[in-house]
C-alpha cells in the first residue's frame, strides 16, 4: 500500500504525508521524555521494543536457568577472563576474585563433565592454565583453599594439538606488528561492498580461514555470544537472501550468505543486552577483511529491527526466543564487469575530537 501510495503522487506530497503521519508520535514522545516512566508507559503501548524485551528477558532465562546449550560456557569464559585482568594488573593484588573463584570452579567442572571436544576443549585448557596459576600466585585464603581443592580433584584437560600445549597465562606483548599500517589502509580501502558475483562455488575451507581471523576479535569478557549461520545451498541462500533489506535486485545471484546471530544468553542481566550488536559486528568486520585476502568479497547486509521479517527468518532458521539476528552479510567471488559503489567516507575531522567536552 505505501508503495502504490509513493508512486502515485509527488515525491514533496510524499513526504508532507509521512511528516504528517508521525506528527502524532512525535507530540508523545516529546511530552514522555521529559518523565522516564511516562516514556515507559508509552512503549508498553507501542511495540516498537517488544521483540527485544522478549529477547532480552528470554536470554536471563536462559542463562540463570542454564537451558541453554552454552550457557555454563559463557560463565565460565566470563569468570576466567576477570581472573586474567586480576593476574596481569600492575600491582597485583594478592588476593582477589574470593568472590566469585568457588563459582568459577564449579562451572569448570561442570563443562568438564560435559566431555567436550575440538575448540571447546581447547577452551577448557585455556581455563586450567588460568585457574592454575591464580592458585599459584594468591595468598591463602579459606575460600581460596576450599576453591584449590576442589579444582585439583578435577584433573586437567589435554588436547592433541601441540599449540594448545602452551600455557594459556597472560603474556609479554611481542614488539613488532605483524602488518603496517599502510598496508591495512590498503585491505580497507580494497574492501567494498560488492553485490554482482560469479557463478563459482565459494569453498568453505576458505570461509572457516576467514572465521578463525573473525575469532580473534575482542569480547566483552571473552564470551563471544555469536554464532555465524552459514548457508551455500542454493535454495536456501534464495530463501535468505530475500529476508534482509536491501537485496532487491541483486539477491539472486549470492552464492553464500551468512546470517550472525547474537546469543543474549550470554548475560547474566539487562545491562549487557547490547553486547551481541557489538561483540558480533567486531568480528564481522576482521571477516570481511579476512574474505578479501583470500580473493573473496562480501556486502554486509542490513538487519532492521521488522516484526514480520524477524518472525520469518526465526521460522526459516529456527531460532530460539534470545537469539536475534545482528546483520548478514553476502560473500563469493567477485563479478569484476559488475561495478561497485565508490562510497565517499567522511574526513578524519569529521569522526574524531580530542579532549572535547560538550
Amino acid at each position: 500500500m505505501i508503495e502504490l501510495i509513493k508512486s502515485t503522487i509527488s515525491p514533496s506530497a510524499y513526504a508532507w504525508l509521512r511528516s504528517v503521519s508521525y506528527a502524532p508520535k512525535r507530540l508523545a514522545l516529546s511530552v514522555a521524555k521529559r518523565w522516564p516512566p511516562l516514556l515507559s508507559l508509552f512503549y508498553v503501548i507501542d511495540p516498537a521494543f517488544r521483540r527485544e524485551q522478549v529477547a532480552v528477558a528470554s536470554g536471563f532465562l536462559a542463562h540463570h536457568g542454564r537451558s541453554a546449550e552454552d550457557s555454563v560456557f559463557y560463565q565460565l569464559r566470563r569468570n576466567i577472563h576477570r581472573i586474567e585482568k586480576g593476574l596481569l594488573m600492575r600491582p597485583r593484588r594478592s588476593t582477589f576474585g574470593l568472590d566469585y573463584v568457588r563459582e568459577t570452579v564449579e562451572f569448570y567442572s561442570t563443562a568438564v563433565a560435559k566431555e567436550p571436544i575440538g575448540k571447546a576443549r581447547a577452551e577448557l585448557c585455556w581455563a586450567h592454565d588460568v585457574l592454575a596459576n591464580y592458585f599459584e600466585v594468591v595468598q591463602d585464603h579459606s575460600v581460596v583453599c576450599e576453591a584449590r581443592n576442589q579444582f585439583r580433584a578435577i584433573g586437567q584437560i589435554t588436547t592433541e594439538s601441540t599449540s594448545d600445549q602452551i600455557k594459556k597465562i597472560p603474556f609479554r606483548r611481542e614488539a613488532n606488528p605483524a602488518v603496517s599500517v599502510s598496508d591495512l589502509y590498503s585491505l580497507a580501502r580494497q574492501r567494498r561492498s560488492v553485490r554482482w558475483f560469479l557463478d563459482q562455488p565459494v569453498e568453505r575451507g576458505k570461509v572457516d580461514q576467514a572465521l578463525e581471523v573473525a575469532i580473534q576479535s575482542p569480547s566483552a569478557c571473552n564470551r563471544q555470544p555469536f554464532v555465524f549461520r552459514i548457508f551455500d545451498d542454493p535454495m536456501l541462500v534464495r530463501d535468505v537472501a530475500k529476508l534482509p533489506m536491501g537485496t532487491v535486485g541483486f539477491a539472486h545471484n549470492i552464492p553464500m550468505i551468512a546470517v550472525i546471530v547474537g546469543d543474549l544468553s550470554a548475560y547474566f542481566g539487562e545491562r549487557d543486552r547490547h553486547g551481541i550488536y557489538v561483540d558480533a559486528s567486531l568480528a564481522s568486520m576482521a571477516f570481511m577483511l579476512a574474505l578479501e585476502t583470500l580473493g573473496l568479497s562480501s556486502c554486509p547486509l542490513n538487519w532492521p529491527d521488522i516484526s514480520k521479517r524477524e518472525q520469518k527468518m526465526e521460522r526459516l532458521l529456527g531460532l530460539k526466543p534470545h537469539e536475534r539476528v545482528v546483520m548478514c552479510i553476502a560473500l563469493g567471488y567477485a563479478d569484476r564487469e559488475g561495478l561497485i559503489a565508490y562510497s565517499q567516507k567522511r574526513e578524519l575531522n569529521q569522526v574524531r575530537s580530542y579532549n572535547e567536552l560538550r
